[in-house]
């Protein structure tokens, strides 16, 4: 954002004199030391006015955090560690792909047992049951009551407020049949900031721990008003959180819990990819191979265009905790995320390839490990994982490889719909010198990707049963 000329200057409205640039790492950080060292009596206060001099004084708070950050990382820095977390913290997820994509896995998908192969039927759950009898709400009402929450961080008033912004489930919601609901989502998602605290006395020192922060993206008093902490807390709530609160409604036990979601996760991939594909765009779909006497699948998606085949491996993982918050198990979120899914794609395809007739004829073959979350663009860590993979693969037609979010692969499918030679893209991004995030190289070259025609339909769906919740409508 550094201005070239004046006229540079002018123009960006990052600089213009009644807007801050804030660092949602040292706000985060600040709060932590507020729940740590501050006075709880005030909490329960209302009657107060908001004056400049308090927005100024964040300001001043915010930059002793940021100066006591500098002075530790003088002593010991991890760049690698604080690129990730950068990355992971301040990535912007599209709401509206997280709330589709939900809505299709849950609404559509995992209600019918008989839409899946009997090997995927043993391992069924009932998610939206469970999750419905848990809660008191289905997935579906979660996600819709929790919309009503965006409204703030999009409205495009974006100005100070000088007034306390508390809120209640009644001004909120309103006197109406969905306050209830949403009572009990807001409660879900909510603590009281005392109930914080030991997790911030433990983690004050952690510079990237806000698991808390995610985990309860709402803070709550005594009296049931609420607050919304960022909106890269309630982001997080429409995708990533409803993994967890899945999860949560199996006992910690329960190691296998989770593997249907895996299945949900691969079949939103697979539909996607088969409807983004074209008469230039072949799709193939998963199949089943001979390993020795051993049957087994193969990765789950493949698109075909001449010589070149695009390799899909769902997985539907996200980034250790762990790795962010504590830089500890980097190695094993990079094997997990990226390593692993590459390799075990590049043996199937080692195996197969001069056994499918649609295979015939390729020269080169892009691998794409397709997780919730992904690697992102840390050179050091790209490094380790390059040579890895380069030096254990089996294929000889395996050239690029990749780790994409789920976010990114619905922007490639997206182009790809277009007829965008998807690997021409993929060929460039993979040898560029500058290394950045998948979806930084996209947006730099095209200034609205949309989404494919499978999620519109589905955004569609999804929006109108949003509207008869929150408003009867249908």
């Amino acid at each position: 954002i550094v201005p070239k000329s004046a006229e540079d200057m002018r123009a960006n409205p990052l600089l213009y004199r009644n807007n801050h640039i804030i660092s949602v790492q040292m706000l985060f950080m600040l709060l932590k030391k507020i729940i740590v060292h501050g006075n709880y009596e005030t909490m329960e206060q209302t009657d107060y006015q908001i004056e400049i001099e308090d927005y100024k004084t964040i300001i001043k708070l915010q930059l002793l955090v940021a100066e006591e950050i500098s002075e530790k990382h003088k002593k010991e820095m991890d760049i690698d560690h604080f690129l990730y977390s950068t990355y992971h913290l301040n990535y912007q997820r599209n709401i509206a792909n997280e709330f589709l994509r939900m809505y299709y896995m849950m609404e559509i998908v995992s209600r019918d047992i008989n839409a899946f192969d009997a090997d995927v039927q043993r391992q069924y759950r009932d998610y939206y049951k469970d999750f419905t009898d848990k809660y008191g709400f289905t997935p579906t009402e979660y996600s819709s009551l929790l919309f009503w929450q965006l409204e703030e961080y999009y409205s495009g008033i974006n100005g100070l407020a000088y007034a306390p912004i508390w809120k209640s489930v009644e001004k909120s919601y309103g006197e109406s049949e969905i306050s209830g609901g949403a009572n009990r989502v807001i409660t879900t998602l909510s603590k009281l900031l005392v109930d914080y605290k030991q997790w911030a006395e433990e983690s004050e020192d952690r510079e990237w721990d806000f698991s808390e922060f995610f985990a309860a993206p709402f803070i709550k008093d005594t009296s049931g008003r609420f607050i919304s902490l960022s909106d890269i807390t309630l982001r997080n709530a429409f995708f990533e959180k409803m993994f967890w609160l899945i999860r949560d409604c199996y006992p910690v036990e329960d190691s296998r819990a989770m593997a249907f979601f895996g299945r949900l996760y691969e079949k939103y991939i697979q539909d996607i990819t088969e409807d983004a594909a074209n008469e230039e765009f072949f799709y193939i779909d998963e199949f089943v191979y001979t390993d020795g006497r051993v049957e087994k699948k193969s990765s789950d998606a493949y698109i075909r265009k001449g010589n070149d085949l695009l390799v899909v491996e769902a997985k539907g993982f996200s980034v250790l905790l762990n790795c962010m918050t504590k830089n500890e198990n980097v190695e094993v979120n990079n094997d997990k995320l990226f390593v692993k899914p590459i390799l075990q794609a590049d043996k199937s395809l080692a195996i197969v390839m001069d056994e499918k007739p649609e295979f015939a004829g390729v020269e080169t073959a892009y691998i794409v490990s397709v997780t919730m979350d992904n690697i992102n663009a840390v050179p050091n860590y790209y490094n380790a994982i390059h040579k890895e993979i380069m030096d254990k693969k089996r294929s000889d037609k395996v050239k690029y490889f990749f780790n994409f979010s789920i976010e990114e692969y619905e922007m490639l499918m997206a182009l790809m719909e277009r007829q965008i030679d998807i690997f021409i893209l993929l060929k460039e991004y993979y040898e560029n010198d500058k290394l950045k995030p998948f979806s930084t190289y996209l947006h730099d070259r095209y200034t609205d990707i949309g989404m494919t025609t499978f999620m519109e339909k589905c955004f569609k769906e999804a929006s109108d049963t949003m509207k008869e919740i929150l408003f009867g409508v249908d």
